[in-house]
Parts: structure tokens; sequence; C-alpha cells
């Protein structure tokens, strides 16, 4: 039997007191050594998998027969502290547990790594065997960009089936919204701001086209639904253009974010072909229209899963869960990557997403303990012969 005890509370909080965001030396390098320590202290072959910079995932790896398998996946990196106060001093109040993580989502990654030990120590007890393998990978930069769910599959990781963590609050998303972020950037021609007439104003242009992204453009995106996700959406998220008040703006830049539901796949085709109707017959003013390297290096697709699969069957008859009936989450996940390399995917985690990023975030105990019961159920179902 392993001797260590896996106590997902406090292995959460340990989790949270190392920091691993964009702005932390080495960025996700320590949790991930402190995972692959505190996995092999228990038994269970882990490593290291290099993503980029000296930055990596972690692999952990019970293996199995030849029969179907399951990845729990969950990031290892958040977002800094902001302005949430003591975010890496985890600390229990009442019923909750608060720290930058709890819920986005060192709580889901902690219930991970604890349902591999219990699989574990079943195993040693000889009280079950694996049909096929159960793996736990903790990605890198999900935060910014996707490059440790993009590393797994281009190693040629994978397994049948997969559950990511992020916080649903103990539902079952079958679904989530992709992610197209755009930049358009106009440039016009400079004069000096007495004599406008001299010049073509970047930023004027600039205006006229939010307005139709936002007006004509974000009415046709209203009526492309989604039972579980609503509706596509498009936000103008920052523009940015000339340099003071008496000069006609040459530059100007538009940041956007078009959320896209499942076959909803032509966001930068759209937006392209909007800027030409509008900038194109300017004498002028050029425009260019690229996708950002945020959600371009890894295409960062909306996610559909079957209702009918066996991982969604064992996800909604495992005992725990907060509702029965599928949900839809509005945010990206690794679950993307992952479903559109054959993976049969679902997102399901504890905390309310709502309070990840800002300065509340923070997870219920209990959940955590019931987040660990649901994923060894859905294990069990799926992979356990006996």
């Amino acid at each position: 039997m392993t001797a260590l005890r896996a106590d997902v509370l406090d292995l959460t909080k340990q989790l949270i007191a190392i920091e691993s965001h964009k702005d932390a030396v080495g960025r996700e390098a320590a949790i991930g050594r402190f995972l692959v320590s505190w996995f092999t202290e228990r038994g269970i072959a882990s490593r290291l998998q290099p993503v980029v910079d000296g930055r990596a995932n972690v692999i952990a790896r019970i293996p199995g027969g030849h029969g179907p398998s399951l990845m729990l996946c969950g990031h290892l990196d958040t977002v800094p502290a902001g302005d949430m106060p003591d975010a890496f001093a985890p600390r229990v109040e009442g019923d909750f547990l608060w720290g930058r993580g709890a819920c986005d989502m060192k709580g889901a990654v902690a219930a991970m790594a604890c349902t591999l030990v219990r699989i574990q120590e079943s195993i040693e007890a000889g009280k079950l065997m694996l049909a096929g393998d159960l793996l736990f990978v903790g990605t890198a930069d999900e935060e910014t960009g996707g490059l440790g769910v993009k590393a797994v599959i281009d190693a040629g990781i994978r397994t049948d089936y997969a559950v990511v963590g992020e916080p649903t609050s103990l539902r079952v998303a079958l679904a989530h919204k992709g992610a197209c972020f755009v930049r358009v950037t106009l440039t016009g021609r400079g004069a000096h701001g007495s004599c406008p007439d001299e010049g073509v104003s970047a930023v004027s242009h600039a205006m006229r086209l939010v307005e139709i992204l936002e007006g004509e453009y974000r009415a046709t995106l209203r009526t492309r639904t989604h039972p579980l996700l609503g509706t596509a959406t498009i936000n103008v998220g920052r523009v940015c253009g000339g340099t003071q008040p008496n000069i006609v703006a040459e530059r100007c830049e538009i940041d956007i974010d078009r959320r896209t539901v499942p076959g909803d796949r032509e966001a930068l085709r759209e937006i392209e072909a909007i800027v030409e109707r509008i900038c194109g017959p300017i004498d002028g003013l050029s425009h260019e229209v690229t996708e950002m390297a945020m959600t371009s290096v890894v295409p960062h697709t909306a996610l559909e899963a079957s209702p009918d699969s066996l991982l969604a069957e064992a996800a909604f008859e495992a005992g725990g869960i907060a509702d029965t009936n599928p949900a839809g989450v509005t945010y990206w996940t690794d679950g993307g990557h992952l479903a559109d390399n054959g993976i049969d995917t679902i997102i399901f985690g504890p905390g309310d997403i709502a309070h990840a990023h800002g300065p509340r975030e923070h997870v219920h105990v209990d959940d955590l303990q019931k987040t660990v019961a649901i994923y060894n159920s859905i294990a069990r179902r799926l992979l356990i012969t006996d």
C-alpha cells in the first residue's frame, strides 16, 4: 500500500503556494518538479515533458492493459495575483479555500492527482486491474495560448477519453466555445492636425469599423445559437492609434475577441471580409487582418461532446454531480485541442468560473473531496475490468 497520505485539501494548498503564472520565475517549472516528486514518492511513474524555454508538462501514468484509456487533464498555470490580496498564501475560511488557482484550476489538479493515488492503492492491494492506462496530464501555458496541450498532442500522447478539470460547479460540461483573437491594423496618411483633410485618419476609420463590428456583425452572430452555449459573440477589447492631438493618426490597431460555437469556423474570414468592405474603397488607407498568436498557434476551436458517449454516461452516473442535465461553458479549454485530435473529452471540475481570475477566487472544501470521488468513479467505470 502507498504509505504517504494523499489529502486533496492539503495538496491544493501546496499547489496554490507555488506561483506558476506568466510573471513567476520559471513559470510552471517549480510546480512541475513538485508534482513529479509527489507522484514518485507515492509509487506512480511520472516525468516532465519539455514544452518551451524550460517550461514543462507533467505526465503521470498508471499502466493497464490494451483496453480503453483515460486522461485526467489539468493546467498548471494560473493568472497573476492581480488585485487578489495574499493570493499565494492559501487559507481556509469556513467552508472555503481561498487563493489564486483554487478553482482555476489547482483544486482540480489536486483532485486528479489524488484520484491516481487511490487507484494505485487499490491496484497494489489486489482489489482491481485496469483494462487500459490511466494518465494525469498537467499542462503548461493554458492561460496564455495552449503550448502545453499542443506538446502533448505533438508527442503522440493519446487516450480514448479525457476529463478536463476546469471549474464547472460540479456539472458535466459537454461543450465549450472556441476563440479567435484578431488584430486589425489600419494604416492611413499622417498630416498636420490643423489641416486634417490633407491626411487619412486611421483612427476615424477604425471608429467606423468598430461601429459595424459591434452593430451589424454582432446582430448576425446572435442568430448563431447553441443549446448549451448561447450565441457566438464579438468583443472589441482594445483600440490603440495615433500619437498626439495635432497629428492626423497614421496608424490604428483594433484587437477583437471573437467567440465561436460548434460549427462556427469562419471567424477570421468573416472579419477580413468586413474590413475589406469598409476600408478597402478608402484611398490612402491600407489594412491588415491577422489572427493573434494566442489563438492561432493552437487552434482554439469549440468543443461538442456526445451525451451518449460512454464517457458522458460515466460522468452522469457518478454520485455527487450537481445536476444531471448537461452543461456548456463559454470559455475555451485544453479540451478543444484534445477533442480535435480524436479524444472523447468532457469538462468537469470544482469551483465556479465566476470566481476565477479575480480577487475572490475560492472553492468549497467539500467540493474538492466530491471531485476526487467523481473522478474515481469515472475511471472505474471506464477502465476497471473487475
